[in-house]
């Protein structure tokens, strides 16, 4: 899977007032459910998410045809604001210190927005195919994203080091392990920021 899933969109240059109508009753309900997550309700029934959207349960249930429909709307509506996080601003240039920087603060700037959507994900990709490639999409991108910001401290190291700080490097700044810090640690995002800082910065000066 090498593309996030979307909400799909409409060629059609006008639509209708029903149409509109219903546009924005669908974007209602997705956005009801992504209050929902975030207030820690992360599996959410219709009825809950169509009284937060101000919509009946009838409504919800005309915009998708089944709450496995529903749960990878909600997924790509979430996903489409939040992708423009990913990106790492001159990923891989500047000395160690700038480049960590960028990428914990990108970590935690990703997190922070998608936090509740990605505990909801994690909760359904067991029994969605389409959910588990989500998460496995959104874990390449993360760790290509090391490989490319820490190239220089790589070729430094043997075979062995390199695999084993690309791992550990790996498993520390995926938001699993960031929710580990801040949802099971009680870790504030300043001290997640400087324990990873301090970790990520260990494991990239061992061969040096």
């Amino acid at each position: 899977m090498n593309t996030p899933l979307l909400p799909e969109t409409s060629n059609t240059l006008s639509v209708d007032g029903r149409t509109a109508r219903r546009d924005r009753g669908r974007t209602a309900v997705l956005e009801a459910a992504l209050d929902l997550f975030e207030q820690e309700n992360l599996e959410p029934t219709p009825e809950q998410i169509a009284l937060r959207a101000g919509v009946s349960t009838r409504s919800v249930y005309r915009y998708f045809q089944d709450r496995d429909e529903l749960v990878r709307a909600i997924i790509a509506h979430k996903q489409l604001k939040i992708l423009p996080l990913f990106h790492i601003e001159n990923i891989g240039k500047g000395d160690l210190d700038s480049r960590l920087s960028r990428l914990v603060d990108s970590r935690l700037r990703v997190y922070d927005a998608i936090g509740a959507t990605a505990r909801a994900m994690a909760i359904k990709a067991s029994s969605d195919p389409v959910i588990s490639e989500q998460i496995q999409f959104r874990k390449s991108v993360f760790r290509e994203q090391i490989e490319v910001n820490f190239r220089q401290e790589f070729e430094r190291m043997t075979s062995p080091q390199r695999n084993n700080s690309l791992n550990a490097i790996d498993a520390l700044t995926q938001l699993d392990a960031l929710d580990r810090f801040h949802v099971d640690l009680q870790l504030s995002l300043d001290e997640t920021r400087d324990l990873l800082f301090a970790s990520i910065q260990a494991l990239l000066t061992i061969a040096l």
